[in-house]
């Protein structure tokens, strides 16, 4: 049966501790943005209706999020900590003789109700409408941006994708597996290859090379909506830049459909300026402010693409020698049109050389070709460059959530425990967003006249090449 909160005779001892938290405390404004009842509504259908009180659940999330807002990863500290902090107990509703839960509470109810009701989901989606009530959503501008975040994998414990045949394996690898089987079919986007490296104890992570020595890891996929910063979406996915582009298209489906959330921009770095994600954007009504992905370039040498001309009417290509390259196909899942010259136009040319060291020279185009245009020419004008500048707004949330909030690496495995964690992490900043003081103006910075910042750089300028010199002096 599901517990509640109730002080009773001790409500004394617990607003004695809310006499002594200073009134501008920021756990005392965060615990007025907070509705515990829309969360223990979605948990009811999860707790029986009979037998003996549990634990409370609003002190576990409450616990949680003090978790999350101090950086204290370990459920043991955790737990010490609401233990002996005044200002814990007084956010947890606990008394001073008031016990404590165990730390094996909340494994208990991570893995079992809390993720069956998706409670760190309906938590986070309360803040993001606690945002929009506020006024802290414009429904302007919009950015989208992945971080990597460790996975709790050791980098030694892998195995290559062909030892998932072998007789014993590990728990995990076999979820994970069944899993894979299960998934369903791609319906666009380039066809995904094999993992080149799976973990023996979290296989939904990612191999990836972005840290100095490779890891295991996940995507902290985020939506923001600038320049308030607003944490509007979350979705977790590997650390692959394909997993991040399917990852954007998701948050912008589901924040469309339960906030009604439609941006007029849409900023995001290159690494999300494929053709179809450009259209995709542009179809749900919104204008991609975000590089298009070049390609054109890798030519080895050759003609680029630019080089021929393309008739639209006709549908063709002419070469630089005046030939025609014809329609010869297209492909349809990754969404690109070839278009091919006849060999014996290629073979007897004067231009071969330049052009192709094949039989014959083929050139591809996007069928999403007409947006990539749109968007290189809404890139040289001044709207484009002020989303790029929001754009990096996103970066605050991500080093708030690494440097003050301990998300460096991740408690929890797995797919949906990476996402548990990055629902709470941006949750918390929405919070912190809220629970700024209305009177707090913002700090001016003075910057030292010119000449001053001049002759700083010009210091620091001979300090370098100083020691540099010295360095060389001693080695030679």
């Amino acid at each position: 049966m599901m517990g509640e909160q109730q002080q009773g005779s001790k409500g004394a001892t617990w607003r004695a501790l809310g006499a002594m938290l200073p009134m501008d405390h920021i756990l005392r404004r965060i615990d007025g943005l907070l509705d515990m009842q829309e969360l223990r509504d979605a948990l009811a259908p999860h707790y029986s209706a009979r037998g003996r009180p549990s634990v409370a659940p609003d002190l576990l999330i409450r616990m949680a999020l003090i978790g999350r807002l101090y950086g204290i990863t370990s459920e043991r500290r955790l737990c010490e900590e609401v233990r002996f902090n005044l200002a814990y107990r007084w956010f947890c509703r606990l008394p001073l003789d008031a016990k404590v839960p165990n730390h094996s509470t909340f494994s208990k109810n991570r893995h079992g109700r809390f993720r069956d009701a998706n409670v760190f989901r309906v938590l986070f989606e309360q803040t993001v409408r606690r945002c929009v009530a506020a006024g802290l959503v414009a429904r302007k501008d919009a950015a989208i941006d992945a971080s990597f975040i460790a996975a709790d994998a050791s980098w030694q414990r892998k195995m290559r994708d062909g030892d998932t045949a072998a007789s014993r394996l590990s728990k995990p690898v076999r979820e994970w597996l069944v899993d894979q089987a299960n998934a369903p079919a791609q319906d666009h986007g380039a066809p995904r290859g094999k993992p080149a490296a799976l973990s023996r104890t979290d296989p939904g992570a990612a191999w990836s090379a972005r840290t100095a020595r490779g890891r295991f890891g996940y995507a902290f996929n985020v939506l923001i909506d600038t320049p308030g910063g607003v944490a509007v979406e979350v979705e977790a996915s590997p650390a692959r830049f394909a997993a991040e582009v399917d990852a954007a298209r998701i948050m912008l489906a589901r924040a469309g459909d339960y906030l009604d959330y439609q941006p007029k921009r849409v900023a995001a770095d290159t690494a999300y300026g494929s053709g179809a994600f450009l259209a995709f954007v542009s179809d749900r009504g919104m204008i991609p402010h975000i590089p298009v992905m070049e390609r054109s370039e890798q030519t080895n040498g050759k003609f680029p693409r630019e080089a021929f001309r393309f008739d639209p009417e006709q549908n063709q290509y002419t070469c630089p020698a005046g030939k025609v390259l014809h329609y010869r196909g297209t492909h349809r899942q990754v969404g690109c049109l070839r278009y091919c010259a006849s060999p014996t136009d290629c073979e007897n040319c004067r231009l071969k050389r330049e052009c192709t060291s094949a039989k014959n020279r083929s050139v591809t185009h996007s069928e999403h070709e007409n947006v990539r245009d749109v968007v290189r020419s809404e890139m040289q004008t001044p709207m484009f460059q002020r989303s790029m500048r929001l754009r990096r707004g996103v970066e605050r949330l991500f080093a708030d959530a690494k440097g003050k909030r301990g998300l460096t690496r991740l408690h929890l495995r797995g797919l949906r425990g990476a996402e548990e964690e990055f629902l709470l992490g941006a949750a918390i900043s929405n919070l912190v967003l809220l629970a700024r003081p209305i009177d707090q103006t913002a700090r001016k910075r003075v910057f030292p006249p010119k000449s001053e910042r001049i002759n700083h750089m010009a210091q620091v300028s001979r300090g370098r090449f100083e020691q540099t010199n010295a360095a060389a002096i001693s080695s030679g």
